[in-house]
């Protein structure tokens, strides 16, 4: 798994956007966590950095489902957890998204962008 962290568009927003997410795999094993609160830091058409109170150890290979809304535009992603770092108040995970989700998440900021180009004229 490569980590692209350089991949040329990447939104980070001025205030971590709401999420929820859940643990789906750990492993090879299945599992089903009960959904929690995370906040979206920054995202890319092949990941984002999602901040939580929650700390996911990472002995072994991790799998969330995340849930967000960026311009009304409901999200849901599928990605593995590749790497954490210990932050104030919590932890930010790097999620590498499994699948391709390049359209929908640059439509959703270009829709973003519009609208905060039309409230600010």
């Amino acid at each position: 798994m490569r980590y692209r962290r350089h991949e040329t568009l990447r939104y980070s927003f001025e205030e971590p956007n709401p999420a929820i997410f859940k643990i789906i795999k750990v492993g090879e094993k299945q599992v089903n966590s009960s959904s929690g609160p995370a906040q979206v830091v920054d995202i890319s058409p092949g990941g984002m950095k999602l901040f939580t109170s929650v700390h996911i150890p990472l002995t072994s290979n991790v799998q969330v489902f995340v849930q967000t809304s960026i311009a009304h535009v409901d999200l849901s992603f599928t990605a593995d957890v590749v790497w954490v770092k210990q932050a104030r108040k919590g932890y930010h995970y790097g999620l590498d998204f499994i699948g391709d989700h390049q359209q929908e998440v640059v439509q959703a900021l270009k829709k973003l962008r519009k609208t905060s180009t039309e409230n600010s004229t």
